[in-house]
């Protein structure tokens, strides 16, 4: 009786100083201000009344907060949640950011949707009327689609290409050409990272490509050996240290016929595995580098990487990654799979030279060469004795990952194209699944003829 007697007076104690320091507490309360917005959003009232009921809360000036959100230690986790996401998003003065941006944003926020990154599910678990619905996800796409690219004919576009062409292929010859930054001289990301631990990724392989219609961009994904030899064999997620992935970015630039180029080189985004150098930042140290080929170093200080992080959080089932390399969608380094023994130059074994999308035939494809075909093309010619060339098309499908992106799906042609040094060409065409190759008076187009037309996109010296 005496020992329980003793047990409830400690209790009641123990109890008195947790409500004591309860209390207390709740004079600890960070300030969360709702300033007015100066900006706001501006959207069909439909739009708006899904993202002012999901996403205000913590991503504009209008947070409300909920009675249990009030009591510390709740409301410090709170205030941290909304300021962090004031800072990656305020919809409070979105309608002051460009409009390519404002597009780009919106698509960014129904990929994180989609990935059920966002809301965050400690703010759903109470705050239920953050979830989204399928049907909601479609309307806000239906108004995402309509603020994204819409490829047409562009002069300014074609300018741009031509004037950098023509700077990069004189430095090609040797020659000095103002609006280029040489590789040695490219100052390093904010966060340590170098440009020349990289500057040779124009001749990694191939990856996989991307046809960005949120942001009028074609992305081409490189690996550096490792990555590579880690598609091969599998060892893909999670990814090995040392493996390097670069995504290069341009303009896409549409012709009349339907067909879209690559266009004027814009950037190039890099993420370099390293478990335990870079153990804070999922792993991966991030780079990019702006401006075109007058290279600069992305973002105002090494903060950057928080943005690269929150945009690739939503993958981190696939170690952070978005891209599907070809070898898991299409098995194409496997040869058995599609490309017949006749084929003896594999073409993702060679470099890339360009890519492109045919808008009415819905395909994509990627332009590959071996050394000699590369230096031609990066100099500036259409061909050169011992070239050899692989025209890779695709059917293409949406990214999985990516809302505003559309990645290869099924293959539909290889195209080569060889000179030999003896001053003669071989051509041939390839279809169907398993490949074969077909006749001649089959090929609607001369594969000789239009290969030889494609220019090299423009890509930073290394």
């Amino acid at each position: 009786m005496k020992s329980t007697r003793s047990f409830w007076k400690i209790a009641r104690k123990v109890l008195l100083i947790c409500l004591i320091l309860f209390i207390a507490i709740q004079f600890i309360r960070p300030p969360l201000d709702n300033a007015q917005a100066t900006a706001d959003l501006v959207a069909p009232p439909q739009v708006k009344a899904i993202l002012e009921r999901a996403c205000y809360d913590c991503h504009s000036n209008a947070t409300r907060l909920a009675w249990f959100d009030q009591p510390a230690p709740a409301y410090w986790l709170v205030v941290k949640d909304v300021k962090q996401g004031r800072k990656a998003l305020n919809f409070s003065n979105f309608d002051s950011l460009p409009k390519g941006v404002q597009a780009a944003k919106l698509y960014e926020c129904i990929m994180q949707v989609e990935q059920q990154a966002m809301p965050l599910s400690q703010y759903t678990a109470l705050h239920h009327e953050g979830m989204v619905s399928e049907a909601e996800i479609g309307v806000l796409k239906q108004y995402a689609l309509a603020l994204g690219y819409h490829p047409k004919p562009d002069t300014a576009r074609q300018r741009a290409l031509a004037e950098q062409y023509s700077q990069w292929t004189r430095v090609g010859a040797g020659q000095a050409a103002e609006g280029i930054t040489p590789a040695a001289s490219v100052a390093d990301e904010h966060n340590g990272i170098s440009y020349g631990q990289v500057a040779g990724f124009a001749d990694w392989k191939a990856v996989s490509t991307t046809e960005r219609y949120d942001n009028g961009t074609f992305r081409l994904i490189l690996g550096n050996d490792i990555t590579i030899k880690a598609i091969r064999e599998g060892h893909t997620n999670p990814w090995p240290d040392g493996a390097m992935f670069a995504k290069v970015a341009w303009d896409q630039l549409p012709d009349s016929s339907g067909q879209i180029h690559a266009g004027a080189f814009k950037q190039v985004e890099f993420m370099i595995r390293d478990g335990k150098k870079y153990a804070s930042t999922f792993g991966w140290g991030w780079a990019r580098w702006v401006g075109g080929l007058a290279l600069k170093p992305y973002g105002k200080d090494e903060n950057f990487v928080t943005e690269c992080m929150n945009c690739h959080r939503p993958v981190a089932k696939l170690d952070y990654t978005f891209t599907l390399p070809l070898a898991d969608t299409l098995t194409l380094y496997d040869q058995a799979a599609f490309l017949p023994d006749s084929i003896d130059k594999h073409p993702l074994m060679g470099k890339v030279i360009t890519t492109l999308v045919n808008t009415k035939l819905g395909t994509m494809s990627t332009l590959y060469g071996n050394d000699v075909a590369v230096k031609a093309a990066r100099g500036g010619q259409s061909y050169s004795p011992g070239a050899f060339y692989s025209l890779v098309t695709w059917s293409q499908r949406d990214d999985p990952h990516w809302f505003g992106g559309r990645i290869p799906k099924t293959l539909v042609k290889v195209e080569t194209v060889e000179y030999t040094a003896g001053g003669e060409v071989h051509s041939n065409v390839y279809q169907g699944a398993p490949l074969k190759r077909i006749s001649p008076t089959d090929v609607q187009a001369d594969p000789v003829k239009y290969i030889a037309g494609l220019k090299a996109s423009v890509l930073p010296k290394p």
